[in-house]
């Protein structure tokens, strides 16, 4: 039997899980830490890539502004 990718049915699947998740954690844990179950996943997932970008281009530039510290200790 083929099997088609179907964007639309995972998207549904996977707002009903996430919905279905956020209530279960909201009887057993409560609103907020619910609210924290059901959001982190949906903002690790908008907010990660970019986040992890910025990340290691402050490392980089660290790197960089320290090699260059040291290039001038060792010159000058």
């Amino acid at each position: 039997m083929h099997h088609q990718e179907d964007p639309e049915l995972a998207a549904v699947l996977a707002v009903l899980l996430l919905v279905g998740i956020t209530l279960i954690a909201r009887e057993l844990a409560g609103l907020w830490p619910a609210v924290a179950v059901g959001m982190g996943p949906v903002l690790a997932v908008y907010c990660g890539p970019p986040a992890a970008r910025r990340i290691a281009v402050a490392v980089e530039i660290r790197r960089f502004r320290r090699r260059l510290a040291a290039h001038d200790r060792t010159a000058g």
